[in-house]
């Protein structure tokens, strides 16, 4: 039979090092309140790398009192570009506080199937969900951890303000709305048409028009020939994001309408290829930067039980590129 597998322990490590069990364990829980000899820490972690050892992280827990590992649950098909950059961000002021970040995307909750982060031991939980679905709250509460969000839900209708604000600016006066196909966003994409008709409004605009722009570039070019039949430029187009944009900008283009002399595009997000569709594509930017370092305070602040702040609303800047 094959030899059973035994965990590597840090009592293998003061083994291997031949130092005693309360230095490797003051070097290996990286204890700040124990001063230990630069020379005498890198002998510790020599010794863990040859070995292989990990720490066993249920003593772990219940030798700090707390778990630093923080679950990201986010409830979309997939991870936009944006949100993907906001993540590795908060994991690398998280990883410089000790803490471990991971995400899960989707939430598939079926009665005959376990969710696999039951196996997991979250201190934290930051949500990016829909909060008005007694199932995913529910789902989430079993952890018996704070929740937090991962964006302030107030700042979505913004997005639609500033676009319009801006298309207005450069004597846009009527709008249209581009909004996803998708299903999963449908919630987010109510909120920025929301923005979008409360600027309309402010304006003294005509209410906007919505189009469902979809993924595919032969849908999307029907679907703005259709929106062509209702609408005659010139026109402004405010985009639920800047990939529904370049499906916008392809459809447009597809249909030999000049941008933006006859219909001007604002996307939002200013990921990275914005700069590169044609013509290069002027959108919303976030500034998350003041809100994730509140993010992180938070996330500490509620593993030890202390109360949190109330988030920011994040700043926005518009990108002008040759769009609009």
């Amino acid at each position: 039979m094959a030899k059973e597998h035994q965990r590597v322990t840090s009592a293998d490590v003061a083994r291997v090092s031949g130092l005693s069990r309360a230095t490797v364990s003051y070097v290996l829980n990286n204890n700040p309140r124990q001063s230990i000899p630069p020379e005498t820490r890198e002998r510790v972690l020599k010794a863990a790398r040859e070995l292989g050892y990990h720490p066993y992280t249920p003593a772990r827990i219940l030798r700090a009192g707390y778990s630093q590992l923080v679950l990201v649950v986010i409830q979309f098909e997939q991870v936009d570009p944006s949100i993907a950059h906001s993540l590795k961000e908060l994991e690398a002021r998280l990883a410089a506080r000790g803490f471990s970040l991971i995400w899960y995307v989707g939430i598939h909750l079926m009665p005959s199937h376990t969710h696999p982060s039951v196996n997991l031991t979250p201190g934290v939980i930051v949500s990016f969900v829909n909060e008005s679905d007694p199932t995913i709250t529910a789902f989430l509460q079993q952890f018996n951890v704070p929740i937090l969000p991962l964006h302030n839900p107030a700042s979505r209708p913004s997005v639609g303000n500033t676009q319009v604000g801006y298309l207005f600016e450069h004597h846009q006066r009527r709008i249209v709305f581009a909004a996803p196909e998708r299903a999963d966003l449908q919630r987010l994409a109510n909120a920025h048409l929301e923005g979008v008709r409360q600027a309309c409004a402010q304006y003294k605009l005509e209410p906007p028009l919505v189009q469902v722009v979809p993924a595919s570039r032969r849908e999307a070019h029907a679907a703005m020939t259709a929106l062509l039949a209702q609408q005659s430029p010139p026109f402004g187009i405010c985009c639920y994001n800047d990939e529904v944009a370049f499906a916008v900008i392809a459809a447009l283009s597809d249909s030999d309408i000049p941008i933006p002399a006859s219909v001007a595009v604002i996307g939002c997000d200013d990921i990275p290829l914005a700069q590169f569709c044609h013509p290069p594509l002027t959108t919303i930017r976030f500034d998350n930067q003041r809100v994730l370092d509140l993010l992180t305070e938070n996330i500490l602040a509620a593993n030890q039980g202390k109360p949190v702040q109330e988030p920011p609303p994040i700043s926005l800047a518009v990108v002008v590129r040759q769009s609009a």
